[in-house]
């Protein structure tokens, strides 16, 4: 049988890849022919040569306070916007946290996944190691292995877009700011120690550019809160760290860092 009765397969699979991403999940339950289908790459390639893919951004939006341990704070969720037909929706709860998203955590899309990493318990303020995966053809969420060397809050985090997360930086339990980096396949849901960075990097910002995972800002141990303004960028074809870049930023502080191209 194919893919659409009554229609060549050709014909049937251009009808199929004009799916908008909120209904890719109703397809994909539609037949394991159709899921099968969504589910490859080629599909996603098909869509971009042929300009059907649909813009989207995941917000974490607060959406009422409620008492902490210390505090009163803001519980947050997860919403889609969809930039070409301007609608917005919710995305399910995330597991084991049903009073709003981790604060202070991570969140990274890496293909048709969406992924959050670490941060703190809205309830109890305990620092989670905890990663969650949200993947938009099935509309499920799923929990993926722990990140090795503990919990996670600070730290620079960003994806090739492909398959892997790379983390790198924060500080352990004594307050000491760290070296080490992490690339998680997505997929084959495992971690990888890269090599260290050339300096410790606390409260750092990650963004992946040009074949690059850069590290950028934070600070060292001894200069708790005082932020450089350097860049350090791993390189993944030749799997070494590129020389410090000093001065990167005009001011010290980064809050937020995107790709740019």
């Amino acid at each position: 049988m194919g893919l659409i009765p009554g229609l060549p397969d050709d014909v049937a699979y251009e009808c199929l890849i004009r799916v908008s991403v909120d209904h890719l999940s109703t397809a994909a339950s539609v037949s394991t022919t159709w899921k099968a289908k969504i589910e490859l790459s080629e599909f996603r390639h098909r869509q971009k040569i042929t300009g059907l893919t649909r813009p989207i951004i995941v917000m974490a939006q607060a959406k009422e306070s409620h008492a902490m341990k210390f505090m009163f704070m803001p519980a947050y969720q997860l919403l889609v916007y969809e930039a070409e037909s301007g609608n917005w929706y919710k995305l399910p709860p995330l597991p084991r946290f049903p009073n709003g998203l981790p604060l202070f955590c991570q969140l990274v899309g890496v293909g048709l996944d969406l992924v959050i990493i670490g941060g703190y318990d809205p309830v109890t303020w305990e620092v989670s190691k905890l990663v969650f995966i949200y993947n938009f053809i099935s509309a499920k969420w799923r929990q993926g292995v722990d990140v090795p060397g503990g919990p996670r809050s600070f730290f620079a985090c960003a994806s090739n877009s492909d398959l892997m997360v790379f983390i790198a930086g924060e500080h352990d339990n004594n307050k000491n700011a760290l070296r080490s980096v992490i690339m998680y396949d997505v997929v084959k849901d495992a971690q990888t120690p890269l090599p260290d960075m050339s300096r410790e990097r606390n409260e750092c910002k990650g963004v992946f550019h040009n074949g690059k995972f850069h590290v950028i800002g934070g600070y060292n141990t001894e200069g708790q809160g005082r932020f450089e303004r350097s860049v350090e960028a791993f390189d993944i074809a030749t799997w070494q760290w590129r020389d410090v870049e000093e001065n990167f930023l005009g001011i010290a502080t980064c809050r937020t860092c995107v790709d740019g191209v």
